[in-house]
């Protein structure tokens, strides 16, 4: 009896256990939140077991699990993991993974080596592709304005090809250059396209920038390309077409009737100093100067001038891993025609990178860039003409051909000068071509656990050449000879590094760095030659009849470093970083070759400490400083050095004259940097960061004023120091997170003041620009001051202008002010600067299930600008032949004695009204609607009945609106010093443009 209860129990127990131990598969289909690509390589476990299954390269999965209720954990690399509960047999289960923001910024490049987001102890900004790609442009600097705090980008000109004016935390030097050190993949230097980037990282402070020494006093941004990311072959396709339009701000010419009516203030009855004027206009006067049919002859000159220009971008890439090799190639063709007649950019570019791992402990990456432009440019006078012209005058003749005018002309040209800008670019070429590669070979080799030599090196060349043709038949200076200019240029050179790189773990201290040296080598040589004299429809050199010029330079430099870095951290809370780099550079005399460049930064990372682990509001907060010291060697490679020019001639044989006086003693420029930050994290949705900085620049590279005695006027020396105090914020939340709807912000602003000291006088002027305007470098000053005469408007009696005097006492001080009708009687004055005191970012991303929109905003506010074009747009009758600007509202002629209202004075009593004086210095500061973009990603159902695994399709407009005070062009000008620029001068600028773009991506 008891054998038989025992088997029955047995046999139940068995049937138990089978049911209980009966499975049934679960599929789904796993995608990424933001686009709704399928994800392979994604972990599906049933939570608390092993059991678990990898989505595959469609994003597929299958999983067995119990009958009954299960619950699965899905869990991928950079993305949130997700709890679904699923029920045994349950087929066609949809997730989407949202991404970790946080943790997908975990590992950042940084110097010659990369650390973890929470290991950071400098200011350091990462904007990734996908806050990038909202601008469609060859120009990283234009996508990258209004993103990074302490970054001012400035869009100087709309020239087709023409790239952004980047600036970080101030300008820091007079002569040296101010743009940021790009690497590029590691590398100093290098060419890449926009469509290959995968992230943009900026170093700010010397804690990270230190360890680029003497090539980093104006900051590094870095730029990581893209690499392969998943195993199988995966295809990107990129179309976007579209067209621009040029901007013109509030530069609005008058229209035929406007000018008519307007040139009749030139025929007031008033004659300075007479006592019978009756102030009227007189009108047979003007009629029989002006007939009536002036109204009904209206030429829009900047309309025939700029056109809509249409846009192209295409890129294609392919990349995968196996077991042995990673790989990724790209191609992408862009062109731009550009709004200017006759002008143009093009660029074909091939990208390719592959990583070879021949064992476990050697790595061989191989990396190419490859590319070619070529474009046409423009002449800066047939721009302005293009404006000036009067709407009285036809461009073309009958046949619809631009007509040919010179001071001989049987018809009447009423523009002051004889040009016609459509008929002179239409005989003219401005052509340029270029021709880059850059290759990489990159070696990693584990010798142990904790030591690694990584050898980078680059190989690189380019070849320019640029071509200024004016045909003979063209009008003006060269008309009936021609001129022809040509000018090629070629670069090539070598970077190399080689490191020993150590990271191990003591318990819990961690201690990580490198040691190695770097190399740099590059040549330039240019070559060419002009001359005049050309048979029509012939434009080569060896055709030129007369004034031959033949030129050519040749220039070298060599850097040669010593560069290390070590780390070390505590409990992963404390941690602390020092570099030294010990730079010797072939630009400065023997006795100045080398320079050593340090830097210490360290951070507490106090959110991991026990009292806030546990803290619902704060879940990220970190301190951080630091402290270094950066240079630059940019300063060319003779500056040290005696020199005689040899462009003279004396009996026939070359003639050598003085050119610069030798200055063996020049060193390097240094900047001092201190730096202190705070991170913080609050809700797991609002990241804040603010840094507080103080950059002093010392030793800078001027021309000092020497006595007549030494028989020249200037001398290269290191003198005088420029101060950058400032403060940045940078803000980033997700505002509204649903299932279907999410909404985050990204908000940056700085605020930088400029203060120069201990300079060799008072008062260094700079050499007065094309357009007669000055700048002075002061002790207590800014950079790109203006130094000009105060404009107080207009005498109301007499409607002369007037200028502000200062009066001062026997002691040097200013007692009291006063107008002057005196133009020279009126006192330069210092009135304000050309660099921003605020500028920043407002950006706000919305995604509603499949819909996305992104709407991005920049700001600057603070600087001063001179607008010259208002001297010829304005010009109180002194040149009554120049198109005129719409005066804006509240603006007023002067019209008789009395006239407290008027702002401009009277055309017969305007003496020196256009000099140069703060008449035209305008507030440069503007708010701008930067971008706007909106895209749609096709349902996966949808995508894959055309054989594709992602299909978006977007629009987006650039440059949709500015709103400024600023009276002219788009306030945004050159910060550039150069020959024929100066900055904060507005001068009949190439237009910036506004872009309207459709876009359609696809992977498959």
């Amino acid at each position: 009896m008891t054998r038989k209860i025992l088997l029955i129990c047995s046999c139940a127990m068995m049937f138990c256990l089978q049911g209980f131990s009966q499975t049934l598969p679960v599929t789904g289909h796993v995608v990424a939140a933001l686009d709704k690509q399928p994800m392979a390589g994604v972990t599906v476990s049933l939570k608390g077991t092993t059991n678990g299954a990898m989505t595959n390269v469609n994003g597929d999965f299958s999983l067995n699990v119990p009958a009954g209720k299960a619950i699965l954990v899905v869990r991928f690399v950079g993305y949130l993991p997700k709890e679904i509960a699923v029920t045994g047999g349950q087929t066609g289960i949809q997730v989407q993974l949202t991404e970790d923001v946080q943790q997908l910024n975990d590992v950042i490049v940084v110097g010659y080596t990369s650390k973890k987001q929470n290991e950071l102890t400098s200011a350091v900004t990462v904007i990734s592709a996908n806050k990038l790609k909202d601008v469609t442009s060859n120009d990283i600097g234009t996508m990258l304005q209004g993103k990074v705090a302490g970054l001012n980008v400035v869009n100087s000109s709309g020239a087709p090809g023409a790239v952004a004016e980047i600036r970080l935390r101030g300008v820091s030097s007079v002569n040296a250059s101010q743009s940021p050190l790009f690497v590029v993949d590691g590398i100093i230097g290098g060419n890449y396209d926009p469509n290959d980037v995968e992230s943009v990282t900026v170093l700010k402070d010397a804690g990270a920038t230190a360890l680029y020494g003497s090539q980093a006093n104006a900051g590094v941004i870095i730029i990581t390309t893209k690499t392969a990311k998943q195993g199988e072959t995966r295809f990107e396709a990129k179309l976007s077409t579209g067209f621009r339009t040029a901007d013109f701000g509030k530069l609005n010419v008058m229209n035929s009737n406007e000018l008519y009516d307007y040139q009749k203030e030139f025929y007031r009855d008033y004659i300075v100093g007479a006592t019978d004027n009756s102030y009227k206009i007189d009108l047979a006067k003007f009629y029989a100067e002006r007939p009536l049919s002036l109204r009904n002859q209206d030429y829009n000159w900047s309309k025939q001038s700029f056109k809509k220009a249409p846009v192209y971008n295409f890129y294609l890439s392919a990349s995968g891993k196996t077991e042995k090799n990673d790989y990724y190639i790209g191609a992408s063709y862009y062109k731009e025609k550009g709004t200017f007649i006759n002008t143009n950019f093009e660029r074909v570019n091939l990208r390719g990178n592959s990583t070879y791992h021949f064992s476990k402990k050697l790595d061989v990456t191989n990396n190419i860039n490859i590319s070619a432009s070529q474009g046409k440019s423009y002449d800066y006078m047939d721009v302005y003409y293009s404006f000036l012209n009067m709407p009285w005058d036809n461009p073309y003749d009958a046949a619809g051909n631009p007509i040919y005018v010179d001071g001989n002309s049987a018809f009447k040209w009423w523009s002051r000068d004889k040009i016609n800008p459509i008929n002179t670019v239409q005989n003219s070429d401005h052509s340029y071509k270029g021709f880059n590669l850059n290759y990489d070979l990159n070696i990693n080799y584990r010798i142990t656990n904790w030591l690694t030599f990584a050898s980078t090196n680059r190989v690189a060349a380019s070849f320019d050449k640029s071509r200024n043709f004016v045909s003979p038949l063209a009008a003006g200076t060269f008309h009936g000879t021609g001129y022809l200019d040509e000018l090629n240029t070629l670069n090539y050179g070598l970077i190399s590094n080689q490191l020993f790189k150590f990271d191990f773990r003591l318990g819990d201290h961690n201690i990580s760095g490198f040691v190695g040296g770097a190399f740099e080598s590059s040549k330039n040589e240019y070559s060419g030659g002009s001359g005049k004299g050309l048979p029509e429809g012939l434009s080569v050199l060896n055709v030129v009849s007369n004034n031959q010029l033949v030129n050519g330079a040749y220039n070298k430099y060599i850097l040669q470093s010593l560069i290390s870095q070590v780390n070390y951290s505590y409990k992963d809370r404390y941690f602390l970083s020092g570099s030294y780099r010990y730079d010797g550079s072939s630009n400065f005399a023997p006795s100045k070759h080398y320079g050593g460049f340090p830097s210490v930064s360290a951070a507490w990372l106090a959110s991991s400490e026990e009292f806030l682990k546990e803290n619902s509001v704060i879940n990220n907060l970190k301190l951080r400083g630091s402290f270094g010291i950066t240079g630059t060697q940019d300063i060319g490679a003779s500056r040290f050095l005696g020199l005689f020019s040899l462009t003279t001639q004396y009996n026939g044989l070359v003639g050598a004259i003085p050119y610069q006086i030798e200055s063996p003693n020049l060193t390097w420029e240094s900047k001092q940097q201190i730096n202190a930050g705070i991170d913080i994290g609050l809700f797991k949705r609002v990241n804040v960061t603010i840094d507080v900085y103080r950059n002093d620049t010392k030793d800078l590279l001027l021309q000092v004023s020497q006595p007549l005695s030494v028989g020249f006027e200037t001398k290269w020396e290191n003198a005088g120091k420029v101060i950058n105090k400032g403060i940045e914020l940078g803000i980033n939340s997700t505002n509204v997170k649903t299932k279907n709807f999410e909404w985050t912000t990204d908000f940056t602003i700085n605020y930088n003041k400029n203060t120069l000291e201990s300079f060799p006088s008072d008062i260094v002027k700079t050499s007065p620009s094309t357009t007669n305007v000055s700048q002075i470098y002061r002790n207590g000053g800014n950079l790109f001051e203006f130094y000009m005469k105060k404009w107080t408007g207009v005498d109301a009696q007499t409607g002369a202008p007037t200028w502000e005097k200062i009066i001062y006492n026997t002691d040097g001080k200013a007692v009291a002010k006063e107008r002057t009708f005196n133009y020279a009687e009126a006192t330069n004055q210092e009135v304000g600067s050309a660099l921003p005191k605020f500028q920043g970012g407002f950006n706000n991303s919305f995604r509603y299930q499949n819909f996305n929109l992104r709407v991005s905003t920049y700001f600057s506010v603070g600087n001063k600008v001179f607008s010259n074009n208002l001297r010829y747009m304005m010009n109180d009758g002194h040149e009554p032949y120049y198109n005129q600007i719409k005066l804006p509202d509240g603006a007023k002629v002067w019209t008789g004695p009395g006239d407290t209202q008027a702002t401009e004075p009277s055309p017969q009593n305007n003496a020196n009204s256009t000099e140069t004086s703060t008449r035209y210095l305008k507030d440069g500061s503007y708010f701008t609607i930067r971008n706007i973009a909106f895209s749609y990603t096709l349902p996966n159902a949808w995508a894959n009945k055309i054989a594709m695994k992602g299909v978006s399709v977007g629009v987006t407009a650039d440059n949709v609106a500015t709103f400024s005070k600023f009276l002219g062009q788009d306030p945004q000008t050159t910060i550039t010093p150069g020959s024929f620029a100066m900055p904060g001068i507005s001068d009949f600028k190439y237009p910036n443009n506004r872009q309207y773009l459709l876009t359609v991506n696809f992977n498959f």
